[in-house]
């Protein structure tokens, strides 16, 4: 379980030095990052993998590259393995994606 506590902590660290506007929450004991007060991205460990929770909308809008990512995924998460390596490029472009389109919100989640 350290393993995976210090490999989900150097995705958080990355993703603070790429995108260092995220703003670091915990809801619903999960590690969330927010745009000025906007939900933008979710985290859930389990024992075999790492969920990536972007939202709905954003799943539909890369769904394509999360299969040929070759990660399995719900309408609303896709899952990491932890024995797997993770696709940085992938998670940048949907949290830049949520990051524009949500741009204008003043709401948390989208309508």
């Amino acid at each position: 379980m350290f393993a995976q506590k210090e490999r989900a902590e150097q995705i958080f660290a990355w993703m603070l030095e790429k995108l260092p506007n995220l703003e670091p929450q915990i809801k619903w004991n999960k590690p969330t990052f927010t745009d000025r007060g906007t939900y933008i991205i979710m985290f859930a460990t389990a024992k075999n993998h790492l969920s990536i929770l972007p939202e709905k909308e954003t799943m539909v809008h890369f769904a394509d590259d999360i299969a040929q990512a070759g990660y399995t995924a719900t309408k609303g998460l896709f899952r990491i393995p932890w024995n797997e390596p993770v696709n940085y490029e992938l998670l940048e472009k949907m949290i830049e994606f949520n990051i524009q389109d949500k741009a204008e919100y003043t709401n948390f989640w989208r309508k």
